[in-house]
């Protein structure tokens, strides 16, 4: 049981580290196709510097991190306790 959390755990830190990855990508990926109409015509206004999300704006995010950091733990305390 403490292997399967120990990688549980892992896994969700990586799952939650690609969503808030993908989540800054979308916000640049946002930015870059507003400013492009503006740069391409040469007139207008830049929507300015680009909202990048914090860690726990998204729910899940912030969620599988705290989640996965306490599986780890546990099973991280569980495989090394029952090691003799």
């Amino acid at each position: 049981m403490g292997k399967i959390s120990f990688f549980m755990g892992i896994g969700l830190i990586v799952i939650s580290g690609i969503l808030f990855t993908m989540e800054r990508f979308i916000a640049v990926f946002q930015y870059a196709s507003e400013s492009f109409p503006v740069k391409l015509n040469g007139n207008g206004s830049y929507p300015g510097e680009p909202s990048m999300p914090g860690i726990f704006d998204n729910f899940f995010v912030g969620f599988l991190l705290v989640l996965g950091i306490v599986l780890l733990v546990f099973g991280a305390v569980k495989v090394f306790t029952n090691t003799k």
